[in-house]
């Protein structure tokens, strides 16, 4: 017996379990490959077992980034030869001797078994750099044992990306910033742009906009980075340890208090002022809007679609949407705040998480439920999916705005899923 979200009634996870995990077709995303692929001009080498190469070569492929993706597959006699270390120089010769480009950049990717091993990376790498002073090299880590740790894949990426920044021969520009860990740049229609500008900052640079590595130093002389998600925070902090940039932290939400909390922030820095009353006007009639139009159609959230969906369920609520489920497999410190609200304040709304081994089985079917999310729309079976993943292009009341318009497409036709997931590139 489920209900009309696909939840069983009355049932509620109040605490994260870490067990044995199903992975559904609709889980995945911004793996480690496709993150660093945003260096310009770089290559990976994945430097693995057979099987644990497989996932990332097929995303490449179908993501489009096979011909910056190569291989060396790692044996038992290698690794009790004790020859590995070698093995990986001498794979990186060959295979910068046989691509048909030269990278600027070579991501040697290494897996859990070379933290089993206790590898020497500075060793290898101090030789490839003399054999090839051209390219830069850095070693990347896939370790999903790290998942739960101080530094999972998704920020160990974002450290080894900006650790390839040198410091700059020119000075610093006093008028540029950076945004941080967001994969995807931040829609150019949101006020955050006129908010920097207010505070002193009209060039706004962020990675996907880079088209050559040299393009990419230039977030080198920056004077501000910008940093929206939690994954990039440890990068800004590497950056300004190592390079005296300084960073504000001014974490994506959906919370109005909270984004005029934000930009307050960013504006004191240089004791500007702005009015920001017509952009949370125009947000509260988008959302006005978008609720009187869906009306009491259940809502389920998940943590693929955003970084904080505890907070997101929360204002959803607070406005007067039917919210009736929330899926992560963990709650992040950023959220336990809201996390702790829902469980106070809403006990109506299930916290699931989607990984649990028992989710294939409580799977729904054709349910009328709209879901923000694609994993939360794969196991309730949601007839309504808004494409949404990791929070992309939202930033401010803007995104609100951008929300709630992708809620009322998303709620006036029935969604077809697997286009969904396929057009975006999912790959589990």
């Amino acid at each position: 017996m489920m209900d009309s979200a696909g939840f069983p009634p009355g049932k509620r996870v109040s605490c994260f379990e870490d067990t044995l995990r199903y992975c559904s077709p609709a889980h995945g995303g911004w793996g480690v490959v496709r993150t660093g692929m945003l260096v310009p001009e770089s290559h990976q080498l994945f430097v693995c077992p057979f099987a644990c190469g497989r996932h990332g070569a097929i995303g490449a492929i179908v993501q489009g980034f096979k011909h910056r993706l190569s291989y060396l597959y790692i044996e038992e006699a290698d690794i009790v030869s004790g020859g590995y270390e070698d093995l990986i120089c001498q794979a990186v010769d060959e295979l910068l001797g046989e691509l048909d480009y030269k990278p600027k950049v070579l991501m040697i990717f290494v897996s859990c078994l070379d933290d089993l091993l206790g590898t020497d990376h500075e060793a290898f790498l101090q030789v490839v750099r003399r054999r090839h002073p051209d390219t830069y090299f850095t070693v990347c880590h896939m370790n999903p044992i790290t998942l739960e740790g101080k530094d999972p894949p998704a920020v160990n990426i974002q450290r080894k990306i900006y650790g390839l920044l040198e410091a700059p021969a020119l000075p610093r520009l006093k008028h540029a910033a950076a945004f941080y860990g967001n994969n995807v740049g931040i829609d150019r229609n949101s006020e955050i742009y006129e908010v920097l500008a207010a505070a002193g900052y009209t060039d706004i640079y962020h990675i996907s906009g880079c088209a050559s590595f040299a393009e990419f130093q230039k977030l080198a002389r920056v004077s501000l980075n910008i940093v929206p998600t939690p994954a990039g925070l440890a990068a800004a902090k590497d950056v300004r340890e190592a390079q005296g940039i300084d960073y504000l932290y001014l974490p994506l939400s959906y919370d109005f208090a909270e984004i005029e909390r934000n930009y307050e922030r960013l504006l004191s820095r240089s004791e500007a002022r702005m009015d920001l009353s017509e952009y949370r006007q125009r947000a509260g009639r988008a959302v006005a809007a978008a609720r009187a139009e869906i009306g009491r159609l259940p809502i389920v959230i998940d943590a693929s679609a955003s970084v904080r969906p505890f907070t997101l369920a929360k204002m959803l609520l607070s406005f007067g949407f039917q919210v009736e489920g929330v899926f992560a497999q963990q709650c992040i410190s950023i959220e336990s705040e809201s996390c702790r609200w829902l469980n106070e304040n809403a006990p109506g709304v299930s916290i699931r998480q989607p990984e649990r081994p028992v989710s294939p089985l409580e799977r729904g079917s054709d349910r009328e439920c709209l879901a923000i999310g694609f994993e939360g729309a794969y196991i309730t079976g949601a007839r309504y999916v808004v494409d949404l993943v990791n929070d992309e292009t939202l930033y401010g009341y803007q995104g609100v705005e951008k929300l709630m318009q992708k809620l009322l497409a998303a709620s006036r036709a029935r969604s077809d899923l697997r286009s969904l997931i396929a057009r975006y590139g999912l790959v589990v």
